[in-house]
């Protein structure tokens, strides 16, 4: 029997179902629809979901659905493959710059070796894949990835430039500092694995129809009065007319994914471009054992082709594209003048292609996101839709598990891993509707498909269109020299130059030059002609340009003075990229019971609060604030970057309720104060009174008059000093962040950004969602177990307090452990950038997650989960501080001594957030 285990389920264990809500959609069902009403030419009446598009995606999620029991059906319009799948290249490659791409790409390759076994199909070729690297910085992230590899269990080699020729010997190699060999990578027939999948899902239930298209999906409104504006999947309609009841449609259209968003009233932003590659004639020392070649400097592969080579890669000039739903195994005639781009590269990097001839080009259309990431999980505002679309040209490598992660998902409300980065509620609702934001932002994915991953890296596209989102402090940080981050659509201060007053902001998007030469006419705008001028100067690039490193990057000395800065004095951060909404109505305190693992309740009015939402397993959907103002009025602060995810959460669990959400984050800019001086700096805006232990303790708000108008202060921190929150009406923002940057001029006030927040937040044992902090992981197995532990030792139920239950009992198989480098390379301090591996005893036991230097202690800080290991029956903080126990980081090749740490390395008993300051000049400036 066809087993669906992972390659590599290190992460897993989070098993069970709760009573609650925050489930899936059948989770108290095996299989609740009839099927006896149904030919084997006739689409059901009824079905318990229904998959709609017939390729790489569509085909694994019906056979991952069915495999769990449900009566699952799939439409294709067309034939299966039929749309982009096809024309697939079908290159897999495991060694990836993220652990989550890593294990669904390691699931796909097992999936095809599996279902050869199980239906009699081939779809795998195992010919491995070998990366070029033209420079040091490409040739330290290939070190990078092997590194990863490691704790998978993926062989992989580290060659000279004289060791190339000896994996594949048709390779100009005199240019180039070195490569990365994978002998386990291969290539996946699109054929082939699309016909295995049919056969193995129809074999246990599952029915497939061709040449059936969506003609409408039917939705009514949602019940409850305070989400008028959100729906529930009732049936979809056939073109022919045929009606399927189904609570569940899986949108996996590919290119084509608008459409039926559209029947169901949203867009995803996903446009369609044309990507090429040809196939050349045979070629002189080619043949089927070579390995796939990604050369990512030149920004192309060449994909071994029996004794031929296709040849591909991404330009910096992309075309986009129209489709017609009678696109059916359809090709676009090839632009030499966009693909010469690539040419070039094939050339330098195979010289034998100058003179090899052309037997045919493939030039077929491919769906991409704004960052380049796909689309995939429950759609915000209509209850049912799931998408799972804009694949970036990464369908067939991500097929597999994705397929398995949304049936897990549909099943049980979360998936098994973290998929945030593909969560279709990652985007704000702003940019969303702005089709120049994502368009611009698509083109930079596409053109930077293949650039070094650095960890400092930001977009200069979609930084300045109509719904780049602005705090109210924006333009007075920007004359204090502020450096820029684009998070969730918002510019956020990540650090400021020392040179203020000459602003650096992001400047118009110009495509990086690619339609300079009268090729504008590839964006498809009307009115957009000719060519597009490059910008003369860009001094935010300029500004970025040094952060490109995985070693110590430009700001590193300016990010210090900032973190000495809310150590020793003050430091003032604009973080008003938080998102902030009320949950209001006679059902709020009810709802907060329930979705809050914390007991919000059993607080006063004003309390704040952090505190975890979890799902059905036990995983951890958000952790934010919550502010109680009343039983029913609770302020929330979520942060920014999952914020519209956050809201999502809250909206689609609370249905029955009688109670809604109300953002306010639009109007609302938060600065935070924080350090020694913070209480002095604040009293002299606001009554001193007000702002005392006895007046605001730690974690409580009100409203207070500061700089002469009314805002919410609440006692809080996330840098682990004396702080306070301002939360402060946009319209009067900057009056208030003037006074306070005056006022704290005679205490040595400095404005101070995310990158100082990471290290001090680092020194402090803080979490970061989606860093260290996931829905695939419990709040015991992230050290914050006292987000949940009082209600579950009261008994007081709550999403995925029963799978937590269970967790305590059977103790924890892995939990996150914070380590720092007792080591530095001479004058410079090692930096780690995450995905390095853990070994304890010399044992991989788990990789870095989050990782910063901590420039209050003088080292590098990192966390990362750690599996148990052989003989440990569960993971005890006495067990990993046992007698004997070395703890390393393997980084590049190298091993870094680290030491263990179960408390925060800095401030461990808390005492200076609450005000207690004995030693206050520590930090050398």
């Amino acid at each position: 029997m066809l087993s669906t285990s992972a390659l590599a389920p290190r992460a897993r264990g989070l098993i069970g179902i709760a009573s609650l809500e925050g489930s899936g959609i059948f989770v108290s069902q095996k299989r609740s629809m009839a099927s006896s009403n149904v030919s084997a030419t006739t689409p059901p009446t009824d079905a318990d979901v229904v998959v709609v598009g017939g390729g790489s995606l569509g085909m694994s999620t019906l056979f991952h659905l069915q495999k769990k029991g449900l009566s699952a059906v799939l439409l294709e319009r067309n034939q299966l493959t039929s749309g982009t799948t096809w024309h697939s290249a079908g290159m897999l490659w495991r060694l990836r710059p993220s652990d989550i791409d890593i294990e669904l790409h390691g699931y796909t390759r097992e999936m095809c070796m599996r279902l050869e076994e199980e239906t009699g199909i081939s779809s795998w070729t195992e010919n491995g894949g070998l990366f070029i690297a033209n420079n040091d910085e490409r040739f330290e992230e290939y070190k990078r990835l092997a590194e990863t590899g490691k704790y998978f269990g993926i062989e992989s080699s580290i060659l000279k430039p004289s060791e190339i020729n000896d994996v594949h010997p048709l390779l100009r190699t005199d240019d180039t500092v070195g490569a990365m060999y994978s002998p386990s990578d291969g290539t996946i027939d699109p054929s082939g694995i699309v016909n295995a999948y049919a056969k193995a899902a129809k074999k246990i239930g599952a029915r497939v129809f061709e040449r059936t298209g969506v003609g409408s999906v039917e939705t009514t409104p949602s019940s409850n009065p305070q989400t008028p504006n959100a729906s529930v999947i009732q049936s979809v309609t056939t073109t022919s007319g045929h009606t399927i009841r189904t609570p569940v449609v899986i949108n996996a259209c590919g290119a084509w994914a608008n459409e039926l968003a559209s029947m169901a009233g949203c867009k995803i932003p996903l446009l369609a471009m044309k990507h090429a590659m040809v196939i050349t004639e045979k070629m002189e020392g080619m043949h089927p054992g070579l390995p796939n070649v990604r050369d990512h400097d030149l920004s192309i592969y060449l994909k071994t082709q029996g004794d031929a080579m296709a040849i591909g890669g991404y330009e910096q000039n992309p075309e986009f594209c129209h489709l017609d739903e009678k696109f059916e195994f359809g090709l676009f005639n090839l632009d030499w003048d966009t693909f010469g781009q690539n040419l070039e590269g094939h050339i330098q990097r195979c010289p034998a292609i100058e003179n090899t001839g052309i037997k045919s080009t493939v030039c077929g259309p491919e769906s991409f996101t704004p960052d380049h990431k796909p689309l995939v999980g429950p759609q915000p505002g209509v209850h049912g839709l799931f998408h799972a679309c804009g694949f970036n040209s990464m369908g067939m490598m991500l097929g597999g598990g994705i397929g398995r992660e949304l049936a897990e998902w549909v099943t049980t409300g979360a998936p098994d891993v973290d998929l945030f980065s593909f969560d279709v509620a990652r985007f704000h609702s702003d940019n969303l509707a702005d089709a120049k934001w994502v368009k611009d932002r698509t083109h930079e994915s596409y053109a930077k498909t293949y650039a070094i991953v650095f960890p400092h890296d930001e977009p200069l596209a979609g930084r300045d269109t109509a719904s780049t989102r602005k705090s109210g402090f924006h333009d007075d940080t920007a004359a204090g020299g502020c450096v820029f981050q684009a998070r969730h659509g918002m510019e956020r201060p990540g650090f400021f130059l020392p040179a203020a007053g000459k602003s650096v902001s992001p400047v118009r998007y110009d495509y990086y030059g690619a339609y300079d030469d009268d090729g504008a006419w590839r964006l498809l705008e009307d009115d957009v002609a000719g060519s597009i001028a490059p910008v003369d100067e860009n001094k935010y690039n300029e500004a970025v340009e040094g952060e490109l490193t995985f070693s110590v990057p430009s700001s590193f000395d300016i990010v210090a003075k900032e973190c000495h800065a809310a150590r020793n004095n003050v430091a003032v951060f604009d973080q008003s990229y938080f998102g902030n909404f009320f949950l209001e109505g006679k059902d709020a305190s009810v709802a907060v019971q329930r979705l809050c693992g914390f007991d919000v309740n059993e607080k006063d009015d004003g309390s704040v609060t952090y505190t975890v939402m979890c799902n059905s397993k036990g995983g951890v959907e958000a952790d934010l604030t919550v502010h109680k103002v009343s039983s029913d009025s609770y302020y929330f602060s979520a942060g920014g970057q999952t914020c519209s995810k956050d809201w999502w959460w809250v909206e689609r669990n609370t249905q029955d309720l009688d109670c809604g959400l109300r953002d306010v984050s639009d109007g609302t800019s938060l600065l935070s104060i924080q350090g020694p001086r913070s209480r002095d700096l604040l009293s002299k805006l606001a009554d001193p009174g007000e702002l005392s232990d006895e007046s605001l303790p730690f974690s409580t708000g009100k409203r207070l008059v500061v700089a002469g108008h009314d805002v919410t202060v609440l006692r809080l921190t996330f840098v682990g000093e004396l702080g306070f929150e301002l939360h402060v009406p946009k319209d009067v923002a900057s009056d208030v962040y003037k006074a306070v940057m005056s006022a704290g001029e005679e205490f040595g006030a400095a404005a101070a950004g995310y990158r100082a927040i990471d290290s001090l937040s680092a020194e402090k044992n803080y979490r970061h969602y989606h860093a260290d902090l996931s829905n695939a992981d419990t709040p015991m197995e992230a050290g914050i177990g006292f987000t949940v532990l009082p209600k579950l030792k009261a008994g007081v139920e709550f999403i995925g307090s029963e799978a937590l239950n269970r967790k305590r009992e059977e103790g924890l198989q892995r939990k996150l452990v914070c380590l720092t480098v007792d080591h530095d390379e001479g004058d410079r301090p090692v930096i780690l950038n995450g995905m390095e591996t853990i070994m304890r005893n010399g044992e991989c036991l788990g990789l870095v997650r989050s990782a910063a230097y901590g420039h209050s202690i003088g080292k590098t800080i990192a966390y990362g989960y750690v599996d148990a290991w052989a003989g440990a029956k569960k993971i005890t903080n006495k067990a990993l501080q046992a007698e004997g126990t070395e703890w390393t980081i393997g980084d590049r090749g190298k091993t870094w001594k680290a030491t263990l740490h179960t408390k925060s390395v800095f401030d461990p008993k808390g005492a200076r957030v609450n005000g207690q300051y004995e030693d206050k000049a520590f930090v050398a400036a």
